[in-house]
């Protein structure tokens, strides 16, 4: 007797719902997977391509400071008075019977002086911001040959900054000026500028090339750099230190002129800093007498152009004033070393070249954190979730398109699913792509 067809077995409920726990789990796996190869190098990724357009504006800024006739020197602004034209010496005009009529000449006019827009002191705004570009531009090149480390400098060290290279902290002194010009940089994401930082050793070379000029380092001995500091340290090594987050100490002046390198400690991870000390080889530089004018001026509330009050939607750099870097203190008009701020605490610093005793850093201002730029963004949070929602909806929405389309054409359900997902593939991509860049936003960045 032929056998009747086979009636399909129910599948256990309990098997069914462990099914799909299982595959929830698996895709979640894959999706964090995904995020990891993402932050070690989609985000490498991004920041060489940040890195190619800044070089480029970089290497125009050198450009443009090589052909100024005189870049130390700008003209001050013309006050030349109006120019009125004089009086017309010509004879009146002769009525017919021989009298004198009104004169036919009219009246002297004024011609008012051609306009031009400058920065106090007369600099053209470009030539200003050559020298203080705005947040997130370039501002200097660093080097580091026994690293192999070859990185352009951004001004500010915010999350959007450090994605692009190592910030410089705008409130500290800029590359080879006097005091401390300190730069922060990412280890293992973003093209972990710094990420071998903590094999420097004591003479181990870093240049730093500007608008000013191209100024060599040398890496320091921890011991003798933070001489006076030593029991502030979580750690000491051949060339570095580590430090508290929360040592901003480090990014004050220590009556030297130096480089300070900080970056996230240990790698993958934000609980500590990893700080590097540098001297300047050779005598510091002092800004453009006229730029320092400038920007003194801009700092201290001046007039733009030499009329009125200054105006905070001017054409001069938007973040000169208010920083410590503007002032005469770094320029060596008033012949002090550079500083950002008041005294931290009572006691005295290290001078690294000849151990005598100088006075110990002085504190940066609140906006100076060693946390600016590696703690996250929590306004990322709604869109890295949106974006993960939207790049789910569209896995799910493929499966279930399959498993439509499947009888249609006489596909096995298995098989449809397969060319649902296949066909949401790339959207899926795309919106996990965003989901990833919103949450490496809103996680500490290493």
């Amino acid at each position: 007797m032929r056998a009747g067809p086979e009636t399909p077995t129910e599948v256990p409920r309990l098997a069914v719902v462990l099914g799909g726990v299982g595959r929830f789990l698996i895709t979640t796996g894959i999706v964090i997977l995904l995020f990891v190869a993402y932050q070690l190098w989609g985000t490498n990724i991004q920041e060489a391509r940040a890195q190619s357009d800044l070089r480029a504006d970089l290497d125009a800024a050198l450009a443009a400071v090589a052909d100024l006739d005189d870049p130390l020197v700008a003209a001050p602004p013309t006050t030349s008075p109006p120019s009125t034209s004089p009086p017309s010496t010509s004879p009146p005009s002769t009525t017919a019977d021989g009298g004198t009529g009104p004169s036919s000449i009219p009246e002297p006019t004024t011609t008012p002086a051609p306009t031009t827009v400058t920065a106090p002191g007369g600099i053209d705004p470009e030539i200003l911001r050559l020298f203080f570009p705005d947040d997130g531009d370039a501002m200097a090149r660093i080097e580091i040959p026994s690293l192999g480390v070859d990185k352009i400098v951004i001004r500010g060290v915010q999350v959007p900054d450090l994605r692009k290279g190592p910030g410089h902290y705008p409130t500290t002194a800029l590359p080879g000026n006097r005091g401390n010009t300190a730069i922060a940089g990412h280890r293992t994401t973003y093209g972990a500028p710094f990420n071998r930082i903590d094999e420097l050793r004591p003479g181990d070379e870093i240049v730093v090339t500007s608008v000013q000029g191209r100024f060599t380092y040398r890496v320091l001995d921890p011991t003798v750099a933070y001489a006076n500091r030593l029991d502030d340290l979580e750690g000491i090594g051949d060339g570095h230190v580590i430090v508290d987050p929360g040592a901003t100490w480090v990014l004050g002046d220590f009556g030297d002129d130096r480089l300070t390198l900080t970056a996230c400690h240990p790698k993958y991870s934000a609980r500590q800093r990893i700080i590097v000390a540098a001297e300047l080889v050779g005598d510091p530089v002092d800004l453009p007498p006229a730029v320092a004018a400038a920007a003194a001026d801009l700092d201290t509330g001046g007039t733009e152009a030499g009329d009125g009050p200054r105006d905070s939607g001017s054409d001069t750099p938007s973040e000169v004033a208010g920083t410590d870097q503007t002032g005469t203190d770094q320029t060596g008009t008033d012949g002090t070393d550079s500083g950002t701020g008041a005294a931290l605490d009572d006691g005295a610093g290290s001078d690294p070249a000849g151990g005598s005793t100088a006075p110990d850093a002085v504190e940066t201002t609140a906006a100076d954190d060693l946390d600016q730029g590696l703690a996250g963004e929590r306004d990322a949070i709604p869109a890295a979730v949106g974006w993960g929602l939207l790049a789910a909806a569209l896995w799910i929405g493929g499966r279930l398109l399959g498993r439509r389309l499947a009888p249609r054409w006489d596909w096995t359900r298995r098989r449809g699913e397969i060319v649902g997902r296949l066909a949401v593939l790339v959207p899926v991509a795309v919106a996990l792509w965003f989901c990833f860049e919103a949450a490496d936003r809103a996680l500490p960045a290493y």
